[in-house]
């Protein structure tokens, strides 16, 4: 990864109280579909090309997930899809 990449960003997790607050979920139940505040959304680009077209996200509760072909969580979400995982 170029240098400056790392300098634009600085990515991190949200202390409890504050995540609650912006998303409307509680810890170990966030989920990036139906948040209170429009939050963009990274996406690693490794999860794009999975074969076949499918991944696993939170669901909103603690033990639920949601099983979602790649593609039409990227036409729904918008993410950003970017190297991130250095893969």
């Amino acid at each position: 990864m170029p240098f400056w990449r790392k300098l634009l960003f600085e990515v991190r997790l949200a202390p409890d109280e504050m995540s609650q607050k912006l998303t409307g979920y509680e810890h170990n139940g966030v989920t990036c579909i139906g948040m209170k505040t429009d939050i963009p959304v990274i996406l690693d680009e490794a999860i794009v090309k999975l074969d076949p077209d499918f991944f696993w996200l939170g669901g909103g509760e603690v033990d639920l997930k949601l099983g979602i072909r790649t593609s039409e969580f990227v036409d729904y979400v918008k993410p950003f899809i970017v190297s991130c995982s250095g893969t």
